[in-house]
């Protein structure tokens, strides 16, 4: 996949004239951060062979909170718009996980698949956005409240984490700040899955979850573990979108667990189990970034975009099942042998 990254880039690179400018670049990184966080913590439940649909209402969900936590005027007075900014960060990632916590509780205890558990947080996790602000987004005050100075600056310091960017010499945009924040997550998520023995329980869970249980590997605790990581991965994605746009809306993140999974799958990761990377992840979701803003610069109407999405989506998964045919006829002949 990396390699089909670079096919893709160079050939975007020969036919959009501006598509290799350092500020194109660095756009392209801004706009994969919250896709790419997401994907990360989708691509622990994959490897479980579980799924998280309810990763993009749970973006709606904590951004909200998140938002409404930074304006609140009682916070404000208590800690301060730098405070304030923090509170809102905790309050979201832990909503994120406290979501993620509830699905895997019922997923590891009960038994129930995942994709009924978190279709029905998806769909609740979105209501209970669009009861807590009643439908309409939270944040930038208005002129005449009372506390309009203190919320600005709240929303201006979230904002430094959520679109400020670090200047580095050469670069005249700087480079964004929840690039900087995915790319940190991604190497932390990749020696979680290579150099523990979390990962390599994950790993065994997808590969094989009776022979793991039997193994006496804590195979509920590990898909407890992968769906909170899932959860506090979107809760953080939901952060840095409220500072990048400075609001939270109930309808924020719609789709985004589709974009997740297919970055997550493009990667590399099986739908089947036992086999992904958080640098899989990462590639997903760069490849969609780019054809993405390669088909904008080109002036492609929307639902084109989506279709040639589709398509890749499509012969990603196509290309896993051969695989993982080839593997099983490949295990068959060995067996005979």
């Amino acid at each position: 996949m990396p390699l089909a990254l670079a096919a893709l880039v160079l050939v975007a690179g020969m036919l959009i004239p501006g598509f290799m400018s350092r500020a194109n670049l660095t756009t392209i990184l801004l706009h994969v951060s919250i896709n790419g966080i997401i994907a990360l913590g989708s691509t622990f439940v994959i490897i479980t062979a579980g799924i998280d649909l309810s990763v993009g209402s749970v973006v709606g969900l904590a951004g909200v909170l998140a938002a409404t936590t930074l304006t609140s005027g009682e916070v404000l007075k208590l800690l301060g718009p730098a405070g304030a900014a923090l509170a809102a960060g905790i309050v979201g990632i832990a909503a994120g996980a406290a979501v993620g916590l509830l699905n895997g509780g019922i997923v590891s205890r009960l038994g129930v698949a995942p994709f009924i558990v978190t279709l029905a947080t998806m769909t609740a996790a979105r209501g209970a956005a669009r009861l807590v602000t009643g439908g309409v987004p939270v944040g930038f005050p208005d002129p005449g409240d009372p506390l309009y100075g203190g919320k600005v600056a709240a929303l201006d310091a979230l904002h430094v984490v959520g679109g400020g960017r670090i200047p580095v010499p050469g670069l005249p945009t700087g480079f964004p700040v929840p690039a900087l924040v995915m790319l940190a997550l991604v190497c932390v998520g990749a020696f979680v899955l290579v150099r523990t023995r979390f990962g390599r329980h994950v790993y065994a869970v997808g590969g094989n979850e009776e022979a793991s249980r039997l193994s006496g590997v804590a195979v509920a605790r590990v898909k407890l573990a992968t769906y909170a990581i899932s959860g506090g991965c979107a809760g953080l994605a939901a952060v840095l979108l409220v500072g990048q746009l400075r609001s939270g809306g109930p309808d924020a993140g719609m789709l985004y667990e589709l974009n997740a999974i297919a970055a997550a799958v493009i990667g590399g990761t099986s739908l089947f189990g036992g086999i992904g990377t958080a640098w899989g992840a990462l590639t997903g979701a760069l490849l969609i970034g780019v054809l993405n803003n390669g088909l904008d610069l080109l002036g492609v109407q929307s639902f084109w975009q989506e279709i040639a999405k589709g398509v890749i989506i499509l012969l990603a998964v196509l290309f896993d099942v051969w695989m993982k045919r080839a593997d099983a006829r490949r295990r068959a002949r060995a067996g005979r042998n």
